[in-house]
């Protein structure tokens, strides 16, 4: 197991060029992928814009194992967000910092090692579900019924699955963005490791 340097050791220029690198893939990923995606009609296509980001993060942590790496990582890609579209919309630098929060607090609690990883990306996917159900009628007053009925539509629509079949929607959708939370995770993991080995070299 890796362990997490503590927050009084400051980053080096290399950590900072790692979470520069990072930030601006996540911020194409989140802008370019996203615009495509959502262009293309994909349905839940926040759950594989989610999937990038919980590869990049858990690259982030391996990378640089020091306690604030990750939530540094998600203060940066939310502020260059703001910049590349010119205005500040909330409920995204809401879910972008939920999403980090989660990671590297999962990364703190279980050390910077594969199972945290994993719960890490499959608690930043599953927050992806509830934000809506969270945010949105706090931000925009938007009644819980509109947004249950929209996610049950999508979901419906994505999943072959007929509308009626509530709980089985509802049941696959999450199941959906654990899985993928979990896969984007180890992923990350693996992929970071091979990285530090050829940079030991």
């Amino acid at each position: 197991m890796m362990r997490l340097e503590k927050s009084r050791k400051r980053f080096t220029t290399r950590d900072l060029v790692y979470i520069a690198v990072l930030a601006a893939v996540w911020a194409v990923s989140e802008n370019v992928l996203g615009a495509q995606l959502h262009a293309m009609n994909i349905p839940l296509s926040g759950v594989f814009l989610t999937a990038v980001a919980v590869f990049l993060m858990v690259t982030c942590k391996s990378l640089v194992p020091k306690i604030g790496s990750v939530l540094i990582l998600g203060v940066v890609v939310a502020l260059l967000r703001v910049l590349s579209i010119g205005s500040v919309l909330v409920s995204p630098m809401i879910a972008i910092l939920a999403e980090a929060v989660l990671v590297e607090l999962s990364m703190i609690i279980m050390g910077a090692n594969l199972p945290a990883a994993m719960v890490g990306g499959l608690l930043a996917e599953v927050w992806t579900f509830i934000h809506p159900f969270v945010v949105q009628p706090l931000l925009f007053g938007l009644p819980m019924v509109m947004i249950y009925e929209r996610t049950i539509t999508a979901g419906s629509r994505a999943l072959g699955i007929d509308p009626g079949n509530i709980y089985v929607i509802l049941a696959v959708l999450i199941l959906l963005h654990a899985a993928l939370g979990v896969i984007a995770g180890a992923a990350g993991w693996r992929f970071s490791a091979g990285v530090r080995k050829t940079l030991r070299r």
